[in-house]
């Protein structure tokens, strides 16, 4: 039997040789760096599947920024990875990069996974707000267990709302894959044909695991056993194997339907003085003038102004003849600083429970006049049984800022603070990780409050060729019509070659 290993790999492919019998892309799948349990971490490429010339067809923005990138331009791709265990692995997170990496050179590739371990979707759909949605990816890679709280149909609602969740707050592409074969239980049709439907819901990538991997399995005459390293888990083979299968949706084709434009919509600042017209970016003041990839203002009268649609803008600096390090800007949105808009801060994910990657609550959701600053909760009595509990809050701005108990809705003096008492985990955690005491008076969760925004602008200077000098000026305010104003502040050049706007799909 002829094997594959991830130390055979192919460069990118023209659409001509990216259809056939056997992708090229497999190629370059099937060896994991690292070892995890037993498997050799070297397998067979999949079979083909039927009509699988038409896999990418939901993710093409991310595809073409990968396919398109080249030494003149390196378009930049953040890849996110979510959901719990079973995507969580380390392997299959260096896996899924070092494809990327290889097969797309010159891309700007990040790729990072916040997968917590035991978080089924009713959990998960609770730490999205600090952990997903904030994030706002190029491409989701997106697996999750639905939970106990099905109902007759095997529907969960979380999953739904997550997956709804990321249209509605993000433009990314989004590849979802449902359950593989274990030794706990048979795989449920009935929970794969409901992934197969949020995925057309939803426009989102399908990898078939469900169909495909029984399949493998029975083509190579394997025990089911044999791609994981434990009742549940894959495998290097079975991560082999899940990579594979992922990656080879993982296609550029230019046939498919492809109306990403309407979601994220770039704005080429040079229109509006080499034309002299004003329909989209408004230039005013005297000190703007063309240069070789944009326009540079240098004067505090200057002032660039853009109405868009969305949740998100983004500044591209250009290149320029001599590239210096370059002045800053101010920054409105709607007339106001970015830091005016109470949507543009996000709490970040609390810390770890005791013993364990769990976080020690779930979510804090923000009040009122945030601010940036970290946030200490210290407990200062527990029940042994670790279910009643009383704590106070300390900010490191806002100083001390209330008291609560576990069992009741908390919102801090400020009101900057708001803890469900859903969200707390130390009863989980107890249980889970058979922990036979609470943690001991003065356990302390911390939690910072950070910017998904910028009041003023710094122009870097752009001295590497192909780079794409790209940042975001605000995200997270609401998906509506918004007045976008740049105003140098006459310490440098602000060479601006377009402004991005992002406009998620669902409102």
């Amino acid at each position: 039997m002829q094997t594959y290993s991830l130390s055979t790999h192919v460069k990118r492919r023209s659409l001509s040789t990216s259809i056939g019998p056997l992708l090229l892309a497999l190629v370059c799948l099937l060896r994991v760096a690292y070892g995890q349990g037993p498997g050799t971490g070297v397998i067979a490429p999949p079979g083909d599947e039927p009509n699988q010339e038409f896999y990418g067809a939901h993710i093409q923005r991310t595809m073409t920024l990968l396919q398109t990138s080249n030494a003149q331009h390196r378009w930049p791709v953040k890849v996110l990875m979510y959901g719990q265990s079973i995507i969580g692995s380390d392997v299959f997170t260096a896996d899924i990069k070092k494809y990327l990496q290889d097969n797309y050179p010159y891309a700007d590739i990040t790729v990072e996974n916040r997968a917590i371990g035991g978080f089924q979707a009713d959990r998960l759909v609770r730490t999205s707000t600090s952990d997903l949605y904030p994030d706002y990816p190029d491409l989701l890679i997106f697996h999750d267990y639905d939970g106990n709280n099905r109902d007759e149909t095997g529907r969960s609602g979380e999953l739904e709302r997550m997956i709804s969740n990321v249209r509605r707050y993000t433009t990314a592409d989004i590849i979802l894959f449902n359950d593989h074969l274990n030794m706990n239980e048979p795989l449920s049709e009935i929970s794969a044909d409901y992934w197969r439907y949020l995925a057309a819901k939803y426009d989102c990538e399908l990898v078939d695991v469900t169909r495909e991997w029984p399949r493998y399995v029975k083509e190579h005459n394997l025990e089911v056993k044999a791609l994981l390293r434990d009742k549940v888990h894959p495998n290097e083979d079975g991560l082999a194997l899940l990579t594979a299968l992922i990656a080879r949706h993982m296609r550029f084709n230019p046939i498919f339907s492809n109306p990403w434009e309407s979601k994220v919509r770039s704005y080429e600042a040079k229109r509006s003085l080499d034309e002299a017209i004003n329909d989209e970016i408004v230039t005013t003041g005297d000190g703007w003038h063309l240069d070789t990839e944009g326009v540079v203002g240098t004067k505090k009268t200057d002032k660039l102004r853009l109405e868009f649609e969305g949740n998100r803008v983004d500044i591209v600096a250009a290149h320029t003849k001599t590239p210096v390090s370059g002045g800053t800007a101010q920054i409105l949105i709607d007339g106001k600083p970015p830091s005016k808009f109470p949507a543009a801060y996000v709490a970040t994910l609390p810390s770890k429970g005791p013993g364990t990657w769990w976080p020690a609550l779930r979510r804090v959701t923000l009040g009122k006049d945030p601010v940036l600053e970290e946030w200490t909760l210290i407990v200062t009595s527990f029940s042994t049984d670790g279910k009643d509990f009383k704590f106070n809050l300390v900010g490191s701005k806002t100083g001390p800022d209330g008291s609560g108990t576990s069992a009741e809705l908390f919102r801090s003096k400020s009101g900057r603070i708001v803890i469900d008492p859903r969200d707390w985990m130390f009863t989980a955690i107890m249980k889970q990780f058979k922990q036979t005491a609470p943690p001991a008076v003065g356990y302390q969760v911390r939690w910072s409050v950070v910017s998904e925004f910028i009041d003023q602008y710094r122009a870097p200077k752009t001295d590497e060729i192909g780079k794409v000098y790209q940042t975001m000026l605000i995200q997270g305010i609401s998906n509506a019509h918004h007045m976008l104003e740049i105003i140098p502040n006459g310490d440098g050049p602000i060479a601006i070659a377009s402004i991005v706007a992002y406009r998620p799909p669902l409102r």
